[in-house]
């Protein structure tokens, strides 16, 4: 907004404004903008600047603690010969928006070589860390990352081996990842960071995964920030080749559209053109924009939980349905095991089958009844799901 429309905004404006800043977590961020702007206090009423200023030292105090565990456990690592990549908020904060209290975090991400999974996640325990299900060993090949580890004072690792699921279609270079990551300070500790094109092509692969959850906002300042702060140490002929290599083109196209038009940032006008795919059609935009944009986040909840049924319409024939249905009610133990505490050579985990079959069928009975009854909300809820599982299946086909 120029300057001279600050001015303009009503108390109530300013209060909503916050709200939606806050809502998408980028309440420092816009602190920031606004204390650069140095405006005159008669512009800014008390209460708006009371709020910001309060996110933004609380969100400093909680990256803060998550900084300090993780130069902790990147030490740990060291000690035992373990390499490290830094993902996520942990690995942008600071070399990205230049104070991590402007990039909100909830938990910390590692990436270790799969062999060394295992040894990470014991690594973690002897330093205080717990892991409430049993079975996390076995679970190396199931996901892409173990189940989150805990320590005391409530902060959340997550130990990942990959940055896409086993079964994912895109075609990642994990050996080039290493191969490629540079040395970095994290708290005064030496661990590793991807490359520039690595990074920004994670940072563009991991808003694409979470499209169907809800991806909100603050993706798309991660990769604003890169573009802004990066542009000259990233080499765009090597974004646009390793792409299409490795089957994210698409990815890249459509998140680069929502940056430039959401934000106004873009990288040179030849890369969107060199990397636009033949079968793009604007209306996988402006799905992509609205789930961005969401008023709702309740909304959003209930599209998550109808992915079952978009799977079975998704599936043809009753062959094709009765299948989805068995692998949505009959998971792999291991994958149960993911989720409850139990282990997956446990005769038990035949209790939690009961268990999940029992929550499925109260919840999607529920669902059913409301779709009888024409709950407008839900029917229109499971619509856009429908809309944006199409974005989804066109970004990674």
């Amino acid at each position: 907004m120029p300057e001279a429309g600050w001015n303009k905004l009503s108390p109530a404006e300013w209060d909503s404004l916050v709200d939606q800043a806050l809502r998408f977590s980028v309440g420092g961020l816009l602190y920031r903008e606004i204390k650069s702007r140095n405006f005159p206090a008669e512009y800014f009423p008390g209460d708006a600047r009371n709020r910001l200023r309060e996110a933004y030292r609380s969100q400093a105090t909680n990256n803060t603690i998550l900084f300090g565990n993780a130069a902790k456990v990147l030490a740990s690592l060291a000690d035992n010969q373990l390499p490290v990549i830094a993902l996520k908020g942990l690995a942008v904060a600071k070399s990205l928006y230049g104070d991590i209290a402007l990039r909100p975090m909830s938990d910390l991400d590692l990436f270790v070589k799969e062999d060394d999974l295992v040894r990470a996640g014991r690594i973690l325990l002897a330093i205080g860390y717990t892991q409430p299900l049993p079975a996390w060993e076995s679970m190396v090949r199931t996901f892409h990352h173990l189940p989150p580890f805990t320590n005391k004072s409530g902060v959340i690792i997550e130990l990942h081996w990959n940055i896409v699921p086993p079964d994912s279609s895109i075609k990642m270079d994990l050996e080039g990842l290493w191969q490629r990551a540079r040395l970095v300070k994290l708290s005064g500790v030496e661990a590793r960071a991807f490359s520039p094109e690595d990074q920004f092509l994670h940072l563009c692969i991991h808003a694409c995964l979470h499209l169907q959850a809800g991806l909100g906002l603050l993706p798309i300042c991660d990769i604003a920030a890169m573009i802004n702060i990066s542009d000259a140490e990233i080499d765009w002929r090597i974004v646009i080749a390793r792409a299409t290599r490795w089957g994210v083109q698409k990815c890249v196209y459509l998140m680069l559209l929502l940056v430039r038009e959401l934000l106004g940032v873009a990288p040179p006008e030849n890369v969107i053109v060199d990397l636009k795919p033949d079968d793009y059609q604007p209306a996988f935009f402006a799905e992509a924009q609205k789930q961005i944009l969401d008023e709702q986040p309740s909304s959003q909840l209930t599209r998550r939980r109808c992915g079952e049924f978009l799977k079975l319409k998704k599936a043809k024939g009753i062959k094709g349905r009765f299948i989805a249905i068995a692998k949505g009610a009959f998971p792999s133990k291991a994958y149960l095991a993911h989720y409850y505490p139990v282990a997956v050579s446990s005769p038990k985990i035949y209790l939690y089958y009961i268990l999940r079959l029992g929550r499925l069928f109260g919840y999607y009975a529920w669902m059913l009844v409301r779709i009888f009854l024409r709950d407008r909300s839900l029917i229109k809820a499971v619509g856009h799901g429908q809309r944006v599982r199409a974005v989804s299946d066109w970004l990674f086909s």
